[in-house]
């Protein structure tokens, strides 16, 4: 049996080459020279190359005290722009649920913002493509956060949830303080719910200004490499009437903002029925999942021809035994809009025994701390699911036929 060239390739190799610079944030000189590298990648890969250029603010911190903002001085005005005030607060309020429903948002329009870059590599087909599939992954790296520390991370959800309801409870306390009633204790609470929402601000932020950005090798320089590698794989030994595109993301830190600035600019073009979505992140260490649910405020179901095929492989696939379906609530995947619109997608993500994903925005993401099989796990089975989509889209219509 020959060896398939791309078979020989070792994501690591890439991961390594991503981790020698100390971050690779979006928007930064350290994203350009990650983008250079990944296009220099495809190219020694025979592919085309793009590079989307899209504004974004370079992190989510900065939408995140916009939004504490508009609270904070809404609370600290009642007494004198009562009604302006009001409106201040609630308006804060909607945008907050908006945004951490992680859905694109008018917050991401406010300064600061520059220029990020996605890189998408691809081949044309032999043949007239009746399908395509995206492989993404995202390279940027994240801020570091105390919001992600591990013994934190489980509990994400309800923290955040929790936070939606103390905002909630400023639009009442702020309500009750417009009317004059109870206009003593609401100007308690009022002043209780500024400092409330100042140390949500500072607990956000205090890591990111001490430390930085993390150095993204788990986060996901893993995911990046094994996606590079299936494209090589794919493009190699292409599948008949199939297309396949590598969608390389920066800003997915900054609430998925690539992945959103590509699906706007091809949704046109996205037919539910013949475009797929296969998406690569956090694949450093631990157990790799078919993420099948995601969400923060509501959930983001899975359920779909792709997801079906992940796991049918995963359940007759010896070599796939520990992959197992998975879900995540602490934020989400670049491959959130596509579900939204319909589009079958899917992640696979790794997670440890907890349901944790190691050393998520933290300081410790680092080459040392990735297990080097698991993003060839990925690989493999990146591959696998993608084979065996297509091999029962070709049953399915030969029945129909």
């Amino acid at each position: 049996m020959t060896t398939r060239q791309s078979e020989t390739l070792d994501p690591m190799n890439l991961v390594r080459e991503l981790t020698a610079l100390p971050h690779r944030a979006a928007t930064s000189v350290h994203e350009r020279s990650a983008a250079a590298m990944l296009e220099r990648r495809l190219k020694e890969l025979g592919a085309t190359v793009e590079r989307q250029r899209f504004m974004t603010p370079p992190t989510y911190v900065t939408e995140v005290w916009w939004l504490l903002l508009g609270l904070i001085l809404g609370l600290r005005f009642l007494p004198t722009l009562p009604w302006g005030a009001l409106l201040l607060v609630i308006a804060s309020v909607a945008l907050a649920f908006h945004y951490f429903d992680w859905r694109a948002s008018p917050v991401s329009r406010l300064p600061p913002r520059a220029e990020a870059v996605n890189v998408i590599g691809r081949k044309a087909p032999s043949t007239k493509a009746q399908r395509k599939l995206i492989l993404m992954a995202h390279y940027d790296s994240a801020p570091v956060s105390f919001l992600y520390r591990p013994e934190r991370v489980k509990g994400f959800r309800q923290s955040l949830r929790m936070s939606m309801a103390v905002m909630v409870l400023a639009v009442v306390v702020s309500v009750l303080y417009v009317l004059g009633i109870a206009t003593t204790w609401m100007n308690l609470a009022r002043w209780a719910l500024v400092i409330y929402f100042l140390l949500q601000g500072a607990l956000s932020t205090i890591d990111y200004l001490r430390l930085g950005f993390t150095n993204g090798a788990a986060d996901n320089a893993t995911g990046t490499a094994a996606a590079l590698v299936t494209a090589a794989r794919l493009w190699e030994d292409p599948l008949p009437d199939w297309e396949v595109d590598l969608v390389l993301t920066s800003a997915e830190e900054a609430n998925m903002k690539g992945s959103l600035a590509y699906y706007q600019a091809n949704a046109q073009y996205l037919d539910r029925d013949k475009v797929f979505l296969l998406n690569l992140d956090n694949l450093g260490a631990g157990d790799i999942k078919v993420v099948t649910r995601t969400g923060s405020l509501t959930n983001v179901d899975y359920d779909n021809p792709l997801v079906d095929a992940a796991l049918a492989v995963v359940a007759n696939d010896a070599r796939f035994a520990g992959v197992k379906p998975g879900v995540w609530h602490t934020g989400d995947f670049d491959s959130i809009w596509f579900a939204r619109a319909g589009i079958p997608s899917m992640t696979l993500s790794a997670q440890d025994a907890q349901g944790r994903i190691p050393n998520l925005h933290r300081p410790s993401d680092v080459l040392q701390n990735v297990d080097a099989a698991v993003p060839m796990l990925a690989v493999e089975l990146a591959e696998a699911i993608v084979r065996r989509l297509a091999s029962q889209l070709r049953t399915d219509q030969a029945v129909a036929q």
